[in-house]
């Protein structure tokens, strides 16, 4: 059986008098992509915050490839194994592409070479231009190389392929099925239905900060032609309950 790389149980995390969470378990393992969908405000970039530490949290378990975390700190060993694909204003619009990489291979013990991601990624023609003049989709391009320059074992991609046209984003569905591939916990976060149907072994559905509907997409799409249909039978139900 492959091994859980994350496993969260009751997770839980308010924002003063607001519920951004509500006692949601999840799991991901070595090998897989979990797909992470419901609309804006569900919870969903507040779960991948709170399994990176990023702010305080309750949960009866918080577990990063085995070690159970009672608190926000993530050791660096663990922090080595993690990729995250970060938004587009949390980098320099100055810098360019190429120093971009070479700074973000920096950090990692053994990370990638800034030449690996540009061949990996096709980045070739972007490498010298500074990243603040590039288009929305070359940008999402560019995150999605950062996001791996440590070759991680876990991996969040947050909404990976908003701007980017037709042909850039089935590359980059390419991109993840190959760290699938290689062993690599994929989280991803997406309003593109087809996209988690197309890629997610396994999908969470969350409203309201609840957990509404999670198993293999053939579960969650039980008696219904898709996962369309499935989520948005789902979403009335839970709404007129």
């Amino acid at each position: 059986m492959a091994a859980a790389y994350l496993r969260v149980q009751n997770l839980t995390k308010s924002y003063g008098s607001k519920a951004a969470l509500r006692g949601i378990s999840l799991t991901a393992h070595s090998g897989e992509v979990l797909a992470v969908l419901g609309k804006n405000g569900a919870g969903k970039t507040s779960f991948i915050h709170s399994v990176l530490g990023m702010h305080s949290y309750q949960a009866s378990r918080m577990e990063l490839f085995g070690q159970n975390y009672t608190n926000q700190q993530r050791p660096l060993s663990t922090r080595q194994r993690l990729g995250v694909m970060m938004q587009v204003g949390a980098l320099s619009a100055n810098l360019t592409v190429a120093e971009q990489l070479d700074l973000f291979c920096s950090y990692y013990t053994n990370g990638a070479s800034v030449t690996e991601l540009i061949t990996q990624f096709e980045l070739q023609e972007i490498a010298p231009q500074r990243f603040g003049r590039l288009s929305g989709g070359q940008r999402q391009q560019v995150l999605l190389a950062l996001s791996v320059a440590g070759h991680p074992d876990l991996l969040f991609l947050d909404e990976p392929t908003v701007g980017m046209d037709v042909e850039v984003r089935h590359r980059l569905w390419q991109h993840i099925q190959n760290y699938r591939a290689k062993g690599c916990a994929i989280v991803l976060t997406t309003h593109y239905i087809e996209e988690a149907e197309r890629l997610a072994d396994r999908v969470a559905i969350l409203r309201e900060g609840q957990l509404i509907a999670s198993g293999s997409v053939a579960e969650v799409v039980g008696d219904e032609t898709s996962l369309e249909n499935a989520y948005l039978k789902l979403m009335q139900e839970k709404q007129h309950a």
